[in-house]
């Protein structure tokens, strides 16, 4: 595949990755904005240009304000932000395992000091991929299919119906057009991997939320991330 098209690839994975850790501050999220304009330039689709308008106009406190209602605030159901929730309707199961045999395969590692959250969580996933495709794409290692294997096993199971989940919950304005943008890109994903979307019967995540309320496995407000190599 051609370096600048994996290097596009990685760059929009920490895109996605970045809008789903907690922030004190807003200086990644005026980093973030630096990405959104840079992606904007070339839209995957028509949709997406608008999608890319409407994340530009959100303040940092009008993103904190969302992502506290969408993802973390206990008094309402959140949006899961585990793949094993989409896969088993419950948090660290099977596709932590998946994630955690990829992980072991390349260079990185969990700092677990500096990310408080399992290898489950979307916003270490899409960074994991991230860095296997930069990594790949500087050719550092001999593990160049790793972010292949990631998506297959993990990233293509769980993505739709997460996506669908951002788009429905009733506060998501910012994450609705995030995740516009995701599926777009996924799609596209599919498409240079020759994978076909995962036909499945049953939305596991819907079926859990509607049995109990689901509470968000929300741990630090010091979120952070960090691999060790």
């Amino acid at each position: 595949m051609d370096l600048n098209l994996i290097k596009a690839r990685s760059y929009y994975y920490e895109f996605f990755a970045i809008p789903f850790f907690f922030y004190e501050n807003g200086a990644k999220f005026s980093l973030w904005k630096e990405q959104l304009e840079f992606l904007k330039s070339s839209p995957i689709s028509e949709a997406d240009a608008k999608n890319f308008e409407i994340l530009q106009n959100f303040s940092f406190e009008e993103f904190r304000r969302e992502q506290n209602d969408v993802l973390f605030d206990f008094s309402f159901v959140n949006v899961p932000t585990t793949a094993s929730f989409y896969d088993e309707g419950r948090d660290e199961g099977r596709m932590k395992i998946l994630i955690t045999n990829t992980l072991k395969k390349s260079k990185f590692r969990r700092n677990s000091e500096l990310c408080k959250d399992s290898e489950d969580f979307v916003g270490f996933i899409f960074y994991l991929q991230s860095s296997l495709l930069r990594d790949e794409a500087e050719a550092q290692n001999g593990n160049i299919f790793l972010s292949t294997e990631l998506f297959a096993s993990v990233i293509n199971e769980f993505c739709d119906h997460f996506i669908g989940l951002l788009k429905e919950h009733k506060s998501s304005k910012f994450f609705r057009a995030l995740a516009g943008i995701m599926e777009s890109f996924f799609a596209l994903e599919r498409s240079l991997l020759a994978m076909p979307k995962p036909q499945k019967d049953k939305n596991i995540a819907k079926e859990s939320i509607n049995a109990k309320l689901y509470r968000g496995n929300f741990k630090n407000a010091k979120h952070n991330f960090e691999f060790d190599e």
